[in-house]
């Protein structure tokens, strides 16, 4: 740090002109990629009109509150997670369990993500 084996008085203006040193950097490098503020992106965009879900099936098996889901690559299981401790892999086609209660936890206080491993 710029301020090591500095006086008291010496470390906080040396401590503010690096500050500044590093604020003109960030400017610049952001200039140079173009960059802008999220705001300003989408303050461009078209609001969304009316957006109207349904349910299309309802998969039971859980009792307690969906924490997470995921999708498989295959686009045909979903693995979720609940605060009942279960993890479960569904058939989104038939909505049948292929596989359920991987694993379960009995601490109520645990929550976890259920997300699908991609390893070769």
């Amino acid at each position: 740090m710029a301020c090591q084996g500095l006086a008291k008085g010496e470390t906080i203006h040396t401590l503010k002109v690096e500050s500044e040193s590093l604020k003109a950097k960030l400017e610049e490098e952001r200039a140079k990629l173009h960059d802008v503020e999220l705001h300003q992106v989408a303050e461009k965009i078209e609001a969304l009109g009316q957006f109207v879900m349904k349910t299309r099936r309802t998969l039971k098996g859980h009792g307690n509150k969906v924490l997470c889901m995921d999708w498989c690559r295959d686009k045909r299981r979903i693995v979720s997670s609940s605060q009942d401790g279960k993890v479960i892999v569904w058939d989104a086609y038939t909505t049948n369990k292929v596989i359920f209660s991987i694993c379960v936890i009995h601490y109520s206080r645990v929550m976890f993500c259920s997300a699908w491993s991609y390893s070769k």
